[in-house]
C-alpha cells in the first residue's frame, strides 16, 4: 500500500549494510519529476544524485512468472539470511509479563520475548495491544491504484519520469503518476479520498487524461492511510513502535522514515537498554528532534507549491519562470522543487533555500511576471 518510490540516499543507507538492491526489486530508474500546471509543465532532475528507484511493495497488482520481487522480501530475506526466524502467524494478544511480553496467535500459540517492536504502521489496530495510552498520529488517506502501461508508453509519453497533476476536485490535495515496470501507480492524497475521487479525475482531469494510456482499466486498488503527525507514547518498558506508527517525514520518504526510526531503536537498545526512561531519553527524543520540527517546514513548503500549482494561470507563470531560469543557469526555484518532491535534503535546508532573499524574489517575480 505504497507508491514504491525510493530515493539514491535509502539505497545508499541500504549498501552500507551491505544490502545492494536485488535487480528484480527494481522496476524502473526514474529520469526525474515532471510538475504540471495548467497549460505548462517542467521537468526537474538533479545531476549526480537525482536517481529514483520504483518498487513494489507487495508482489504487484498481478502475478508474475518469477522475475518481480518485492521490496519487502527483498528486506525479509536479508533478514533471514542474518539470523532471524520468522513465523508466519497472525498475532492476537501481547500481554506484559515480568521481564518482556507474551506474544498470542491466532494458532493458539504462544511464546514470550524480552523486547518488541511495533513495525506495522498506521494501517494495523495491533498498536492498542501494545502500549497503554499510545494515540496513533492524526492521518489523511491516500489511493493508489495500479494501471497497466507498456514500456513504450511510459518512456515515449511519460519520459521515463514521475508526474506531479494538479487535482481538478478539491477533495484530492496532491496527485501523482509513479512508473513501473509495464505498470502505472496513480496516487492521489487528501484528508478524505475515495477510489471514485480518483476515476473522477481520471474522466474529467484533461491533464491527468493525456498522461494515461487510453481506456486503462484499474487493476486494483487500496487505501492505506499516510501520517500527517506524530505518535503520542510509542514507548514504554520493553516496547516501542518505529515507522508511520510513530512519526516519519511529511508526505515523503515513509520507507527511509521507518530504516531512521529503526536505526535509531535498535542503537538505543543495544548501548543504553530497554527501560522506559532510556528509551525515552534516547529513542523517543532523538527521532523528535530529526523529524517533527523539520515536518513544520515540511508543511509549509507542500502548502505553497499546492497553492500556486492549483492555480492555473499563477501555476503556468511560476512553471515558465521555472523553466527560464534553468534554462538561464540559476536553476534556483527548480532546484528547490527538486528537493520537496524527490525528498532527499531535509526541508529545513530546503526551507533556508526556499526563503532567502534571491528565491522569494524569483518565487514573486516567476508568479507575477512568469
Amino acid at each position: 500500500m505504497c507508491a514504491g518510490a525510493i530515493g539514491r540516499e535509502l539505497v545508499q543507507k541500504l549498501q552500507d549494510l551491505g544490502l545492494p538492491l536485488d535487480e528484480k526489486v527494481i522496476q524502473r530508474i526514474a529520469d526525474g519529476y515532471e510538475i504540471h500546471g495548467k497549460d505548462v509543465s517542467v521537468n526537474v532532475v538533479k545531476p549526480g544524485r537525482g536517481t529514483i528507484y520504483t518498487v513494489f511493495r507487495g508482489g504487484g497488482p498481478v502475478s508474475s512468472a518469477g522475475e518481480r520481487k518485492s521490496f519487502d522480501q527483498f528486506l525479509l530475506d536479508a533478514t533471514l539470511r542474518g539470523g532471524a526466524e520468522f513465523l508466519h502467524e497472525r498475532v492476537e494478544s501481547a500481554r506484559r509479563i515480568r521481564g518482556g511480553f507474551r506474544v498470542g496467535t491466532a494458532e493458539g500459540q504462544s511464546r514470550d520475548f524480552d523486547f518488541l517492536v511495533g513495525a506495522f504502521g498506521v494501517n494495523s489496530a495491533i498498536t492498542k495491544m501494545l502500549v497503554p495510552g499510545y494515540v496513533p498520529p492524526r492521518t489523511w488517506h491516500t489511493v493508489q491504484a495500479e494501471l497497466p502501461a507498456d514500456n513504450e508508453f511510459i518512456r515515449d509519453r511519460l519520459s521515463n519520469r514521475i508526474h506531479i497533476v494538479p487535482a481538478q476536485g478539491k477533495t484530492i490535495r496532491f496527485l501523482a503518476i509513479t512508473p513501473k515496470d509495464n505498470f502505472l501507480t496513480l496516487t492521489g492524497i487528501g484528508e478524505h479520498v475515495r477510489i471514485r475521487d480518483l476515476e473522477r479525475e481520471r474522466k474529467e482531469n484533461p491533464i491527468l487524461l493525456g498522461l494515461l494510456p487510453p481506456a486503462a482499466k484499474v487493476l486494483c486498488h487500496c487505501h492505506p492511510k499516510v501520517p500527517v503527525g506524530t505518535a503520542r507514547s510509542p514507548f514504554s518498558e520493553r516496547v516501542a513502535i518505529v515507522g508511520d506508527a510513530f512519526i516519519s517525514r511529511y508526505l515523503k520518504n515513509g520507507i527511509e522514515s521507518s530504516f531512521d526510526t529503526s536505526r535509531i531503536l535498535a542503537d538505543t537498545v543495544v548501548r543504553f537498554g530497554v527501560s522506559e526512561p532510556v528509551l525515552r531519553n534516547h529513542f523517543y527524543r532523538t527521532c523528535i528532534r530529526q523529524f517533527r520540527y523539520d515536518n513544520f517546514w515540511g508543511k509549509t513548503l507542500f502548502g505553497i507549491y499546492e497553492a500556486v500549482l492549483r492555480k492555473g494561470r499563477f501555476s503556468d507563470a511560476f512553471l515558465k519562470g521555472v523553466v527560464a531560469d534553468s534554462a538561464g543557469k540559476q536553476g534556483t526555484q527548480a532546484h528547490i522543487l527538486w528537493s520537496v518532491f524527490a525528498g532527499d535534503a531535509p526541508y529545513r535546508e530546503i526551507a533556508r533555500e526556499a526563503f532567502a532573499p534571491r528565491s522569494v524574489y524569483e518565487l514573486s517575480r516567476n508568479i507575477l511576471f512568469g
